[in-house]
């Protein structure tokens, strides 16, 4: 009988994973969504004024302070293993170098609302790794209409001109794809890392070893490093270095402990909004209907893609993914 009355008592399960969370959750995840949409308009200042290795070495820097000192407050230390830092810094190269040089690159080409929202398509490329590299993910029916409807959506926002390569936009874009390609190849190869250490320490590593592998690149291709700012573009500096790659790493860790990956995931949804609405409202960027219907497919795809996916297998994507925030 008392069995009976607490299967009555139990709360029914919500309708679907996305929608259970508490107000704080939501909180963190609308502000971890605004803060990595935004990076994408802080990077536009900020190359207006120095050059993409500058932008990169700085954001690596400060990202990696942020991070040391949450990783000091919690007394949680670097790993250990000398192994594994051969492991961290190629997936530091591929995680974060390469990635933000990318970026940072096309965005003196292209506008940043088109930048946000080409990089959204990171989670399309993290399924065709992960099932070409990873014997528990495979390609289900749903999967592949996603990464079909998605990379439509990459067509339709690029307007069908991605061969046209003597066109410096075109290139632009094709960075940012290229980039969004190191993240999903860096998420699905960070999988193997997280047997071999705690997360946060895995990720403050990872931009420990980026501002060390960014600095005799900066000092061969451009010299003395030239920071020669505005007020305006330190303070996107700072803001695209603590929050946009520290800071964010670690609210993503949180609600990822909090809430499950799943749910953590629908911050992939909010990036691309942010980042055309900022690049709109602020550089006074236009928003056509093909980057309109673009951002729709992308996303649409990226939500077939994702959907089903068991927390335990993105756990410590989130670092790679915090990195994707860009």
């Amino acid at each position: 009988m008392r069995e009976d009355l607490r299967r009555r008592k139990r709360p029914a399960a919500p309708f679907s994973p996305y929608l259970d969370v508490t107000p704080k959750a939501l909180f963190a995840l609308l502000a971890l969504g605004a803060i990595w949409g935004a990076s994408f308009l802080f990077i536009k200042v900020i190359v207006d004024e120095t050059s993409p290795l500058e932008l990169v070495q700085g954001r690596l820097l400060f990202g990696a302070i942020a991070v040391g000192a949450v990783m000091a407050a919690r007394r949680t230390g670097l790993p250990r293993q000398r192994s594994l830092w051969a492991k961290i810094a190629l997936w530091s190269v591929a995680g974060v170098a390469v990635p933000f040089v990318l970026i940072a690159w096309a965005e003196e080409h292209i506008e940043s609302g088109t930048a946000s929202v080409l990089n959204s398509s990171m989670p399309l490329f993290t399924a065709l790794f992960a099932a070409g590299f990873l014997v528990e993910e495979r390609i289900t029916p749903v999967r592949a209409a996603g990464l079909f409807v998605g990379f439509v959506g990459v067509v339709v926002l690029t307007g069908g001109d991605m061969y046209d390569l003597g066109d410096s936009s075109v290139l632009g874009e094709l960075a940012v794809i290229a980039a969004a390609v190191c993240y999903g190849g860096s998420a699905v190869y960070a999988r193997t890392l997280l047997r071999h250490g705690e997360p946060l320490a895995l990720s403050g590593g990872q931009l420990l070893m980026g501002v060390s592998l960014m600095v005799p690149v900066l000092l061969v291709v451009r010299g003395t490093p030239d920071y020669s700012l505005s007020v305006e573009a330190w303070l996107s500096l700072l803001a695209l270095g603590v929050f946009g790659t520290g800071i964010g790493v670690v609210v993503y860790l949180w609600l990822v402990d909090n809430v499950g990956s799943v749910r953590s995931s629908l911050v992939t949804y909010v990036i691309p909004i942010v980042g055309l609405l900022l690049g709109w409202a602020v550089l006074d960027e236009s928003i056509g209907l093909n980057t309109v219907l673009g951002c729709a497919l992308i996303i649409g795809g990226v939500a077939a893609v994702m959907r089903g996916e068991a927390p335990s297998k993105q756990r410590l994507a989130v670092a790679v993914e915090a990195a994707a925030g860009d």
